[in-house]
């Protein structure tokens, strides 16, 4: 029952494939959009506020606007005996012919030691099955998050901190069946380190399964594609028109009407890191916008539409923010001292959106001062305006928020300071495994831990010193950290980057002693540190890079894993080790079947051109520890 169930989706998988026009080809022949045939008797327009008709929105709709499967197999590595080398053999083959196409076996790349088929045979290694969502939009080299989980009925107890290989995913490649002749070409990587946090309230956490935080790699570019509610070449040439007045493009047009019924739309470059901004404001332009005197009359219609208890309010500054410069001074600033303060926030936002200085001034009161309420709104408003060029009004203001004793504001504050690159975050990348943030600001420590997105950990606030005293053990006994004595306590700034500085050669006041037994206890490191946490955390997961001039193969290092310092910080707060506040960014619900895929909300990942991620190598590496 069970076997003609798998078929059933699979062959349903392919006739959905087959209705949006995507390839499931072997060979990779991708059909142009819009080429075939796209029905829109199914489509239902929806029903928008008076002041919203008109707009692309009202005659078509953004296809593909659902995060899209992927799934595969893959291995998990460098796990302590804790693997299994059971597998089907159909999939001991797809996983051998994958690592000798990723160079194992090879004597002309010297890994003729490493047979896919010794690798296979040892409990060091897993084999998983791999899913995960690429978000609508997703531009290539883009990451997304990564569910792991064992294969069932193997002996597998658990992979944590395990680290898994290169593995490709295909919207199907869970299958081997030769019952079923589908197959889908590779359109995303998946590696990563694997990561594994105890819930708060569970003490036996499923260690057969996991997650990669960011391990996704996006390899084509979802580009978006509008479909006419009613096929009207009027309609769709409409849409390409009013989309190439905005963002010309010379010869190469952003937007292309196919035919009578689809609009092709690339995203141009400037939107690349939130594409979703870009499509926003496309759906809320209006068709008839180059007809004269269109724009006054429209922006009075909007004004009055932004009073009205019950209307669509971001919607409407989206469409007054279409209309363009012109209505700033006519429409838009007699409303920035309005007593309606959604009025007064919303024509605001529109402003600052087309650089209005004014209405950045009234977002910024938004932000800071809580009564006004819409604060988390206001500092998002800031974030995305701030992307398009109001970097260094946007940081001053931010970063006064992580002083907040809000800790929503104080996180919200941070988020956006990463996302427009403001100088007040100090951003190292340790081995290429995590980002650690270093945002000093006067204020209580906060340390924050990533769950989703990329790897990240920020120490906010001001610095933190471990106690003379301190003493840390992981739960696994693999870990050690030990403070013997006090050292000369500064909580500046300054000396927080110093001490992340000083990872790869000594400094003074290295009080501080780091223990790692090898998970085979087959290896055992001691290396010093000064106190500072962020110094420790830096040291802990700091590797040395073979390929760099300096790399000395002598050099002593722990390289310990993301989810190894996510625990130790964790638990480092909770036991009263250091005075800070840690925040765990909330955990994604997994994806542990196709039905869970149909059934997610949202898709975790970025959709944006990707931040440095860990570089997980096709073959062993590194031991993530």
């Amino acid at each position: 029952m069970a076997m003609r169930f798998r078929h059933a989706v699979l062959l349903a998988t392919a006739v959905s494939l087959a209705a949006m026009g995507l390839s499931a080809c072997s060979d990779g022949a991708k059909a142009r959009s819009g080429s075939a045939a796209v029905e829109s008797r199914d489509l239902v327009a929806p029903t928008l506020h008076p002041a919203l008709r008109g707009t692309i929105a009202e005659f078509a709709v953004l296809a593909e606007n659902a995060p899209l499967p992927v799934e595969g197999y893959g291995v998990v590595a460098e796990l302590p005996n804790t693997g299994s080398p059971e597998m089907p053999p159909t999939v001991r083959t797809l996983l051998t012919e994958q690592l000798y196409t990723a160079g194992a076996g090879s004597f002309t790349g010297g890994t003729q030691h490493l047979r896919p088929e010794d690798i296979l045979s040892s409990r060091r290694i897993a084999a998983v099955e791999v899913r995960g969502q690429i978000p609508p939009l997703a531009r290539r080299g883009s990451t997304f998050d990564l569910f792991i989980s064992a294969i069932p009925n193997t002996q597998t107890t658990s992979l944590e901190h395990g680290l898994l290989w290169t593995s490709d995913m295909k919207v199907i490649g869970l299958t081997a069946d030769s019952m079923v002749d589908v197959s889908t070409r590779t359109i995303a990587k998946g590696r990563g380190p694997v990561f594994v946090v105890t819930p708060e309230n569970s003490k036996r956490p499923n260690l057969r399964s996991a997650r990669i935080i960011g391990g996704g790699v996006v390899m084509e570019s979802r580009d978006a594609r509008f479909l006419a509610y009613t096929p009207s070449f009027r309609v769709t040439t409409g849409i390409e028109r009013a989309i190439n007045a905005r963002w010309p493009n010379g010869r190469l047009k952003f937007a292309a009407a196919e035919n009578d019924n689809v609009v092709t739309v690339r995203i141009p470059p400037e939107y690349n890191g939130d594409p979703q901004v870009f499509v926003d404001l496309v759906r809320h332009m209006y068709l008839a916008q180059d007809v004269p005197g269109f724009t006054q009359t429209k922006a009075s219609e909007l004004i009055r539409a932004l009073y009205e208890q019950d209307a669509p309010h971001r919607n409407i500054s989206l469409a007054l923010q279409g209309l363009g410069r012109t209505i700033i001074q006519s429409h838009l600033e007699s409303h920035y001292t309005s007593p309606n303060l959604t009025a007064r926030f919303w024509a605001a936002r529109a402003g600052a959106a087309l650089s209005d200085v004014q209405g950045f001034i009234v977002l910024q009161d938004f932000a800071t001062n809580p009564k006004l309420g819409m604060q988390l709104q206001a500092i998002d408003a800031i974030t995305q305006v701030a992307m398009q060029g109001e970097t260094l009004r946007a940081s001053t203001v931010l970063s006064e928020l992580l002083k907040s004793s809000d800790l929503n504001v104080r996180l919200a504050a941070y988020n956006g300071l990463v996302t427009i690159g403001s100088p007040s975050v100090t951003t190292l990348n340790v081995s290429r495994k995590f980002m650690l943030d270093i945002v000093p600001c006067d204020a209580p420590p906060l340390i924050y831990a990533s769950q989703t997105g990329a790897p990240r950990i920020a120490l906010i606030g001001r610095g933190v010193m471990l106690p003379a005293g301190t003493l840390y053990v992981s739960k696994d006994n693999l870990l050690t950290v030990n403070v013997a004595e006090a050292a000369a306590r500064t909580d500046d700034g300054g000396t927080m980057l110093a001490a992340a500085a000083e990872v790869k050669k000594p400094e003074k006041n290295e009080n501080t002693t780091l223990y790692w037994r090898g998970t085979l206890g087959d290896q055992t490191v001691s290396m010093k540190s000064t106190a500072h946490l962020v110094a420790v955390v830096s040291r802990l997961g700091y590797t040395p890079d073979p390929k760099s001039p300096e790399y000395d193969p002598r050099q002593v290092f722990i390289g310990a894993s993301y989810q190894r310092i996510v625990d130790m910080l964790r638990t480092m707060t909770q036991e009263k080790l250091v005075t800070a506040q840690f925040y765990l960014q909330p955990a994604p619900e997994p994806i542990l079947a196709p039905s869970d895929l149909a059934a997610s909300a949202r898709p975790e990942g970025s959709t944006a051109a990707p931040a440095t991620q860990p570089d997980t190598l096709s073959l062993p590496g590194v031991n993530p520890k």
